[in-house]
Parts: structure tokens; sequence; C-alpha cells
């Protein structure tokens, strides 16, 4: 129950949005951005993000709203926006929230960036009020990265500018202030250039200018010092013909006579020290080709910084093998030795080398004096003796100690020096709880930038340009393990006649990559192998078969499946796993597996019993079929239910709705997609039916059409082997609308005329209706208008006789879309609002979406624009509320569409953009042609013809590709009536004709082209 709790709450703050009003108004909810659209939204929402936490009335609303005399209906249209703002916005009823005479915004400090600017000028001045220099310098400056320009970049209206006055007066005292900081702490010359383009924003801030000319003389330039300030004389007589003040005039005559208060002040000099003995520097060589830790480094650095003093800082760095701790560990090293003036010493405590035994704490404290210098005669015997002499030894010293490759805790707090102002940086691979007070840090992969610049430096920047796609493969085959990633470099780099593809192939092979990343000795199964020796043996049964879970991901309920156990007890497995990393934790609950581990563990698992495997791999797939359906049902509510099976003994599990039922599947998709193909080599045929179907219907919603439609194809083989018919139909049509999703309507026809036989073949009436359904949808697309509409007119009537709800509706749906194009705009409007009340009935949600789409464009083609603007902005809330982006475009683009009708071009052409940019990350989308399509009809409006003329120009192409004929008529008449406007009369005959036969074949009238 508490983990239910904690992630409820994690994903509340996943979606709670963040604003932006320094400068243009920016909203992001998840990382994705959440469109603000109209200029009246923008104002009332930026207003009262500007008074945070205080009511604001909404006259004051009104007047933000209107820059001139506000109509009779001001207060109504606000109070109607913040209603469009609360549905718009994740959370929008608790974000704005009704608060007396007005409106309140709830926002914390992470939330909006004008109260992280106001926090962190508070705690600048508080800094310089404790006498911290350095910090209050270095909050100005967090507070001053915050500032992107005006807000609504100078576009809000008078009440707006005026506050946004206010802040650019805070802001540039808040510089001013920083900047004497800086040029107090001796940085005249590092600010010179942030300081000249502010003045140059600000030419008659007399206040900025003196700073420039006094950080202009500090730095030694006093004639461009004198100069600003000739600069400034002129520019005050130009514009308000005065002279500089006082306090400038001053500083130009001081800086004239060369006034030696203005010189920068002498640092206090260090105190002098006698002559240091020598001290020992025992650090290994750094690697001349180190890339990339960067933030690790950092993190080192900053610990350092914040050490406490007479307490050792003692720094663990754990990570797997091979991932680039010790390198990672000498860099650092090397970066801060200076620091530690009485000495730097390594050792390698050989708790992972092969065929050494790891050095005991006695052992390693008598290695550590002999490298420090101590005589073999001073250095104790006995333990006792030898602990106490080592802590004499560096007791009131500063010294920088690397303690290498520790395998247990034990082996290292005797080194840990008692009372030291040393540093101890340790690396292990297990994460030793057992030391107190140590602060550690994992060492993951390294980034694919970081792993490229290593392929870089060892081969050359030619050889890797000149396969660059085989040198990405590489690195992902490596999967930014340094190790791998130096090996395979080094084999390449010793054999110049290889190329890099050769060495990808060879790495191809899952049973060879282990063998190819080994070079003198060293390789990554070496390394993997002495983790896995030192667990006890049920850890290591537990490793071979969590090794078997097909996906890169695995969750406790993964795990306890292929365990046999419960979900505690199979954390507690994982967690171990984690603790000697051959696991990582990379949220609470899930847990990854790196691809050479699953290498590894598959080559050590080849001589375990095949039949405890299996059945393993079976629980799993129990359990995906098991989940996965269960969160189909929840999010897809009236669908038809399947035969049960495979799922003995196991308790039904429900989601609470339908968030957490997407969630999973958002989640889980990939290793479903594993398991399918894992199911069907294994010869797992019911497992390789089964999941298909609910890969599908979490594709229709996440759009990831062509991967689905591969295990579809999966599942179709299966369920034909099974000579299971009904699971055969049901994976055909699922593999259809992929196919249609993605614009292979001939495909997608054939996959569905068989589903209608086999439905025949059952004489599964519900089945037939379904499929006949989704066939009236695909020739819809193909512009087969009228046999489209009845076929949907059949369905529809077949299931209201049969009682079946959810496929009522779409066909209902379907049948609106279709009578919008055959210009019925009273009978489209008539049945989309029928779907509308189904998919209301039963919670549909998706289906919902598309409903509100046709009616929007009913609505449109009966003249009622407000009311269709109103059904689109529906339907965009409903989309954007489960994240489909396989529909977005298409929703966008109906919404600009509507506001093109209505003439508000802006907000139609920011609407349309952002259909754009979400279909251009596709490809071959069903929808890409209408998106084009309205795109092109903004430009147009807008009276950018040859704009215009490109995006229809796409559209027709598109079109005639994936044979959309309707489409394919648009695109025709949008070109000949841009044609006609550019005074191609020719081309716009040729055009129009092409286009009216094409509406003429689908029977569309003049009034609906």
């Amino acid at each position: 129950m508490q983990a239910a709790t904690s992630r409820r709450n994690q994903d509340d703050v996943s979606r709670r949005p963040e604003f932006a009003v320094l400068g243009s108004l920016e909203v992001h909810s998840g990382g994705e951005p959440v469109l603000v659209s109209g200029a009246l939204q923008r104002r009332v929402l930026v207003v009262l993000l500007l008074e945070a936490g205080r009511v604001v009335p909404v006259s004051r609303l009104v007047a933000a709203g209107w820059n001139e005399e506000p109509p009779d209906s001001a207060e109504h249209q606000v109070r109607k926006v913040v209603a469009k703002l609360r549905s718009r916005i994740p959370c929008g009823p608790e974000i704005i929230v009704t608060d007396g005479p007005g409106y309140r915004a709830v926002v914390d400090t992470e939330q909006l960036d004008l109260l992280r600017h106001q926090q962190r000028l508070g705690q600048a001045r508080g800094a310089l009020e404790a006498g911290e220099p350095e910090r209050a310098a270095a909050r100005f400056r967090e507070a001053l990265a915050l500032w992107r320009g005006p807000v609504l970049s100078g576009d809000g209206g008078r009440v707006i500018d005026a506050a946004s006055a206010a802040l650019e007066e805070q802001r540039l005292t808040a510089a001013e202030q920083l900047y004497d900081l800086c040029i107090a702490a001796g940085e005249a010359a590092g600010i010179t250039g942030e300081l000249r383009a502010l003045v140059e924003e600000h030419p008659l801030r007399e206040t900025l200018r003196s700073r420039l000319m006094l950080a202009l003389y500090r730095s030694g330039q006093q004639a461009a010092a004198l100069e600003e300030f000739a600069r400034a004389r002129k520019h005050l007589a130009d514009e308000l013909g005065i002279d500089p003040g006082i306090e400038l005039t001053e500083l130009h005559e001081r800086i004239l006579r060369q006034d030696r208060s203005l010189t920068r002040p002498e640092r206090p000099p260090s105190p002098a020290s006698a002559e240091p003995p020598e001290a020992p520097y025992a650090l290994p060589f750094d690697v001349r080709d180190f890339s990339g830790r960067s933030a690790e480094l950092q993190w080192v650095c900053d610990a350092v910084e914040r050490a406490l003093k007479r307490v050792p800082t003692v720094l663990a760095l754990d990570g797997m093998g091979g991932s680039g701790k010790t390198a990672l560990a000498v860099r650092a090293a090397h970066q801060l030795a200076e620091r530690y003036p009485d000495g730097s010493l390594f050792i390698d405590l050989h708790g992972f080398t092969p065929g050494k035994t790891p050095l005991s704490a006695f052992d390693a404290q008598g290695d550590l004096l002999a490298a420090a210098g101590v005589p073999s005669d001073e250095i104790p015997t006995v333990p006792a003796g030898r602990a106490a002499r080592w802590q004499s030894y560096i007791r009131g010293r500063r010294m920088l100690l690397l303690l290498d490759n520790a395998a247990a805790s034990e082996q290292v707090r005797g080194l840990i020096p008692a009372s030291s102002d040393s540093l101890v940086l340790i690396t292990s691979r297990p994460r030793l709880t057992g030391l107190d007070g140590a602060e550690w840090l994992s060492v993951g992969a390294l980034s694919e930038s970081d792993s490229h610049q290593i392929l870089l430096s060892t081969l050359g920047s030619e050889r890797v340009q000149n396969e660059s796609d085989a040198a990405r493969e590489l690195l992902h085959l490596c999967g930014g393990l340094p190790l791998a990633v130096r090996i395979a470099a080094a084999r390449l780099a010793n054999r110049p006649h290889w190329t890099i593809r050769r060495l990808v192939e060879r790495l191809r092979d899952h049973n060879r990559r282990l063998d190819e990343l080994t070079s003198e000795g060293r390789g990554v199964a070496s390394a993997l192998l002495l983790s896995y020796q030192s667990m006890p043996d049920d850890q290591r049964t537990a490793f071979l078969l969590l090794g078997h879970h097909p996906g890169r991901y695995l969750d406790t309920e993964e795990a306890a499946a292929l365990l046999d156990t419960d979900v505690l007890t199979a954390e507690g497995v994982l967690e171990e796993l984690v603790d000697v990393r051959l696991l990582e934790a990379r949220e609470p609950g899930v847990y990854a597996l790196h691809d050479l581990v699953r290498s590894f563990v598959q080559r050590v698992a080849q001589g375990e019993q095949a039949w405890e495997v299996g059945q393993a791999v079976r629980r799993l797939l129990d359990h995906y079929v098991h989940m996965a359906e269960r969160a189909g049902d929840t999010l897809f509510p009236g669908r038809r239910s399947v035969g049960e099976g495979g799922e003995e003994g196991r308790t039904r599990t429900e989601f609470a709705h339908k968030d957490k039922a997407l969630q999973w599947l958002d989640q889980h998709r990939d290793g479903m997609l594993a398991a399918v193909d894992a199911a069907y080599e294994e010869g797992l045929l019911w497992h390789a039916a089964r999941l298909p179907r609910e890969l599908g219907f979490h594709s229709s919603v996440r759009a990831y059409d062509a991967s689905a439609n591969a295990a579809l194809e999966k599942g179709v083989s299966a369920a034909k082997q099974l000579g299971d018919l009904s699971l055969t139909r049901l994976n055909l049509t699922n593999l259809a609308m992929g196919e249609w999703r993605l614009g292979q309507l001939s495909d997608a026809i054939a996959r569905l005329e068989e589903a209608v036989e086999l439905s025949r073949q059952m004489s599964d009436e519900h089945s037939e209706a379904a499929c006949q359904a989704r066939l009236g949808q695909a020739y819809n697309s193909m512009g087969e208008l009228e046999r489209a509409l009845q076929l949907n007119q059949e369905v529809s009537r077949r299931a209201k006789e049969l009682g079946l709800t959810r496929l009522g509706g779409s066909s209902l749906s379907m049948l609106s879309l279709i009578q919008v194009r055959l210009g019925r705009f009273d009978e489209a409007a008539e049945s989309a609002e029928q779907a509308l009340s189904i998919f209301d009935s039963i919670q549909e949600i998706q289906l919902s979406v598309d409903a509100l789409s046709n009616l929007s464009q009913a609505m449109e083609g009966l003249g009622r624009l407000e009311e269709a603007l109103d059904r689109a902005d529906a339907a965009l809330e409903r989309c954007e509320r489960i994240s489909m982006p396989s529909v977005l475009p298409l929703v966008l683009a109906r919404r600009a569409d509507v506001l093109t009708r209505m003439g508000e071009l802006k907000e139609a052409a920011l609407s349309a953009e952002h259909a754009l940019t979400k279909a251009a990350s596709r490809t071959d989308d069903i929808h890409r042609a209408s998106v084009h399509l309205t795109v092109g009809r903004v430009r147009y409006a807008q009276g950018e013809l040859e704009l215009a003329r490109a995006q229809q120009l796409l559209a027709h192409e598109i079109a005639c590709r994936m044979e959309l004929r309707y489409d394919e008529a648009c695109a025709l008449w949008d070109l000949a009536r841009t044609a006609e406007t550019q005074g191609q009369w020719e081309l716009a005959r040729k055009h129009r004709s092409a286009a009216d036969d094409l509406f003429s074949l689908m029977n569309v009238p003049e009034t609906a082209r």
C-alpha cells in the first residue's frame, strides 16, 4: 500500500505543470509542452502567475485582458477562459482556484521560474548580510540565469507590461550587486563582456555604466573606461539633453588621475611555512584518452569543497566490473592532488582481481606505510601495532588516499584516518554499506558522446567518420561500458585492415560477443565472472533465472514470476544483485540488466537444467498475458474478452483507473515485444498468440505500429498453428488496424476480409460486425465513401440488435465522418453526438476523441464555428489527458481549421505548426496528408501562397502514395485555389478538373468540398 501511494505521489509530481513567465509564456507537463492558445488565455494565466499565491480580482484580469475599453461581456469571457485553462493545464482545477472575488494560482517554487528567481535573490541578499560574498554571487547568477526577457516578450498589454517593468528593475539591481561582488573579488576582466551587453540594452542607466567603467579600469583598460564615459555623455545629451550625474562624473575624474583607491586591493598573502618534507606521490598514471564523466568528477569536487575540518572526507564509487570506476577515481585524484600537500597514496585491494586473494586491512596498512617511505623495521608485525602506526603516521597530515578494488567494508575501515583533513577515495563493485560517514556514487554506463570520444581518440576522426553508422552500432553493442569500448577500440587500432563494420558484425552474434570483447587476458566476461563467483549458490541460481527476462528492464512482479516467489522476496533478491552490481536500480521497483551482463548470464546458463529455465519463462509469459489483458480491459471498456487459459492459480489483478493501466502498458511495452519473439522462438504458441492483441490495442494509443505489427504477424502465425480461429481473427483485425494507421490500406483490407471470412466460419456475428466496421473505416480512407457508408450503417444496426455498446459507438463515430465528407452535416452531427453519449456512458476516452473531432467538423459544416471550436478543444483536452501521439496531430489540425474559418489566423498558425511538428516525428502516418492540408489552408489564409502550395503538394504526394482518394481530391482542390490566386489559370483549371473528377466518383457535393 505504501509503495502504491508512493508511486501515485510520483505520478502526480510528474504531471504537475511547470510555468515560465520571465520571457515568452511556456507551460510544460512531463517534459512535453502544453499549448496555451489565444492572447486572452495567455494574459489571464500570466497575471495569475505574476501574483502567484495571491487573489487576483476578476476586474484586474479584465484590465489585463483588454488594452482598450473592455466589452460588456469581459467578465464572462474571463471566467470562460479560466474554465478553459483549468481543462487544458494538467491539474488545472488544483492550480487555478476560485477565491472570494477572483482567482488564485497555487504553485510552488519548483513550478514557476518567477518564484525561483525571487527565492534566489532572497538567498543572495541573505548571504550578503551573513558576510558570504561567494555564495551571494552564486545565488545572484542563478537568479539572473532564469531571465529570458520581458514578460510575454513585451506583448502583454498595459497591466502586464507595468509588472514586467518592475521585474526588469529588480533584475538590473541584482545584476549591479553581482557585478559589484565580482569586481571586489578581482574578477573584473571576466565580466566586462556581460556588462557591455547590458549597457547596450540600457544605455541611459548610469549605475550600470559606472560599473562597466570600473571593471575596465580594474582590468587594465584605462582608455576604454574613459571612452565609456564619453559615450555615456554623448548618449545622455542626444537623448535627454543632460550631462552625466555626479557619481559617474566623479568616477571619470578619479580614473583620469589614477586614484589609488580604485586599484584592486591585494589579496592577503598566504602564511609562510617551513620547507615541507618530500611528500609521497604514488598515484597510477592518468588515462590519456579519459573521456566524459564530467558530472561524476564534479560530484567529487563538490564533496571536497564542503568537507569538514579535522574530519576525513570519504567518497566511494561503486559500479559493475568494467564501468571505469578506477579510471574515474585516478582522474579525480590527479585533479585534486595539489590540495593535499602531504602526499597521495594508491593501493589495489584486489577485491576482484583474477588469481588474487583480497588484501586484509593488516596487509594494506603495511603496503601503505611502505609506500609513504616508512622503513620496514618501523612497521609493526602485529595487527594492533600496525594499525596504531598507520593512524599515527597519517594523523595531522592532509593526504589523498585512493583505495581501489575493495570487496568488503572490513578491508577499508582500518585504512580510513581517525582524525585528519585527508580525502579517501574508494572504488568497489558492491556498495560497502558498512562504512559509516561515506558518501556514495554509483558509476553507470558512459553516454554515447563520451564513448564516441574514446573511439575518436583511439582510431582517429577520419576512420570513425568514414563509418559513422557502424561506429554508432559498435557503441550500442558495447552498451556504454568503458572496458568494452576500450577493448573494441584497441582491437580495431591493432587491426588497421579491419573495418569498424567487420567488428560490428562479429559482435552482433550474442554467442561470440564476450569473446570478441577480450584482449590480452582482460575482458568483460572475466570481469563479470569474478562478481558471479563471489555470490552464494542461491543467489547465482536467481541471477541465472532473471537473466532470461527478455527485455532491458524488469520490475519486482516480473522477477517474482521468474523466481516463483512473492514480490517482497523477489525485491530482496534484486537488491542483492544490485549490491554486487550485476543489476542496476533504475527507479523504485524497476531494475535493468546490461546487455553484456545478459550475454554473460546466458552463456553461464547453458549448462543449467533447461526444464527449470523453461518453467520460469512460462511463468513470466503467463504474468504478461494476465496483466496486459487486465490493463487492456481497464483502458478499453466494453471490448470483447477472449478465452482464459495459461494462468492457473493466479488471482485477477484489476487496475484502479485508466492512468494506472496505461502506465503499466507503457512501462512493459518493450518487455512484451521481446516476450512475443521469445515465446514464438521457444514454441510457446499460446502466449505468442495472446500477447500481440494487447500490443495492438496499446499501439492504437501510443503509435508504435511498426514494432507492434511485427509482433501481431507472429501472433497470426502462432494462432494458425494452434488452429485457434478466434485468436487468428483477433490478431488479423489488430494487425489490419496497425497497417491502416501506417497508410498500408490494401494490406489492411486484405487482412480484414480474411478476418470477416473467419468470423463467418465461426458463426460469430459480433466478430463479423467488428471486422466490417473496420473495413468501412479502411474504405472511407480509400475514398469509397458510399461503400463505407453502407457498411457502417449495417454495423450500427447489428450492434444495436446484439447489444454491442462499444462497437455501436465506434460505428456511429465513423458514420459521422463519412457523412461529413458527403456533406450531410445535420446527420453527421446527430451520429457524432450519439457516439459521444455512448462513449461517455462507458468512460471510453480514446474513441471519444474521434467522435468529438467528427462533431467539430459537422458543426463547422453547419456554420456553427464557436461550437466547432469548443468540440475541437474538448477533443484536444481528452487527447492530451491520455497522451495519444497517433491522433494528436489530427486533433490539432482540426482546431486550426476552425480557427482559420473564424479568422483567428495567429492562433490557427500556432496550432497548425504544433500539429506539423507532431506529425513530422512519424513516418507514413495515415493522418499526415490531412495535417499538411490544414497547414496549407492556414498559409493560404495568411497570404503566404508559396508556403501554402508546398504543403498542398506534400499532402498530394502522401495521399497518392497511400491511396487516400479523399485527401488527394482535397489537395488538388486547394492547389487549384492557390494557383488561381497566383494567376496561374491553366494550372488551376487542370487541378480543379482532376479534383472534380475524384469528388464526383466519391459523390461528394460541391457544398462539402
